[in-house]
């Protein structure tokens, strides 16, 4: 492709002025409908609707204008609409002969429009996506537009649609897009208390079926603050606070670590695990972590594996899920966390 689509798009719309854009969006939507014929008479209301909702004390447009706005569209210059006039009773209603077709399709390159196509195909057979409120909303709308029938879907993923935290999502989610401040009242599970923080919030992180926010923690002055999006009781936007951005590259933050939990000071260390033969290839094809190196085999064939990350709770926990195939050798620091874990264990039988 020999340019960018931002500037194909741009050398379109530049030379267009705002109240043209508004005549010329209400058209393509009159055009597109192959449920109702439109006359000139109401291509002239459409048109004027939506000037009025954009500016209350608009004077409308007259009958010259919408055929000028026509043969503008129909143009090379234009969008090269394919808009024909068909008769109804000595009377012109006009509309695509390509109802598929749409003047923001004609922005864009042809080959993302089959990109998105097939994107919003697909996406519309996972079972199991995190929701956000703006895509569900507007999913109906897209459908129609692009022609493309729901079916139920055949791709699911391992998503938990009674996570408590799912209500607070879409606003964690507008207010990072929109870099907006919050004050969220939060419940602390580990101290079993109430607080109120002031928050900027930088990232969005989901871990083992619950999503976590992590950012400037105003009221405590502690940045890389995790919070989890199920403890929280209420959240209110602060939109006259100035929002504090984060310059952190967080896929490189959370390298070094698995789950959310990353003490300050912290080093990775290397980590010699041995699995069991019967378990081995489902650690090979499924890693711990990226860092993992999977090395030789010991004369009664466990495999060694090497991991380089921080010490910390999840990994603690995410090693448990399958120590009875598993054997520790080093460091002893995390040797000594599992060995607690396993006797508070044998206790609690």
């Amino acid at each position: 492709m020999s340019e960018t689509f931002i500037t194909f798009a741009l050398k379109k719309i530049m030379p267009i002025n705002k109240n043209a854009w508004i005549r010329y969006l209400a058209l393509d939507k009159c055009f597109r409908n192959t449920g109702r014929k439109f006359f000139i008479e109401d291509l002239i209301e459409a048109c004027n609707n939506a000037l009025l909702q954009e500016n209350p004390k608009s004077s409308g447009i007259k009958r010259r204008q919408i055929y000028n706005d026509i043969n503008y569209m129909k143009s090379p210059e234009g969008f090269n609409a394919p808009i024909s006039a068909y008769t109804d009773n000595n009377r012109k209603y006009y509309r695509y002969e390509d109802p598929s077709f749409s003047i923001l399709q004609s922005l864009l390159p042809q080959n993302i429009i089959e990109i998105s196509k097939e994107l919003l195909a697909f996406l519309i057979q996972i079972d199991g996506l995190a929701p956000i409120e703006e895509l569900h909303n507007k999913l109906p709308e897209l459908l129609k537009y692009y022609h493309i029938k729901k079916r139920e879907p055949f791709v699911e993923f391992d998503f938990n649609y009674d996570y408590d935290g799912l209500k607070n999502f879409s606003t964690i989610f507008n207010a990072i897009a929109n870099k907006q401040v919050l004050k969220i009242t939060y419940f602390s599970y580990h101290k079993n208390s109430q607080y109120e923080y002031i928050f900027h919030p930088h990232y969005l992180k989901e871990y083992r079926h619950r999503w976590y926010v992590i950012g400037y923690n105003e009221t405590i002055n502690a940045d890389h603050y995790v919070l989890g999006l199920e403890r929280m009781l209420e959240i209110k936007p602060l939109p006259n606070e100035k929002y504090l951005d984060s310059t952190e590259n967080y896929k490189e933050y959370f390298y070094d670590i698995i789950g959310v939990t990353k003490e300050k000071d912290k080093k990775p260390q290397k980590i010699i695990l041995k699995v069991h033969p019967d378990f081995e290839k489902y650690i090979i094809t499924r890693p711990f972590h990226p860092s993992q190196k999977n090395k030789k085999h010991d004369k009664n064939n466990w495999r060694e594996i090497e991991l380089k990350v921080i010490i910390n709770e999840e990994l603690v926990n995410h090693l448990m899920s399958y120590i009875h195939y598993l054997k520790i050798e080093e460091p002893k620091e995390l040797k000594d966390k599992v060995k607690s874990r396993l006797k508070q264990a044998l206790k609690n039988i």
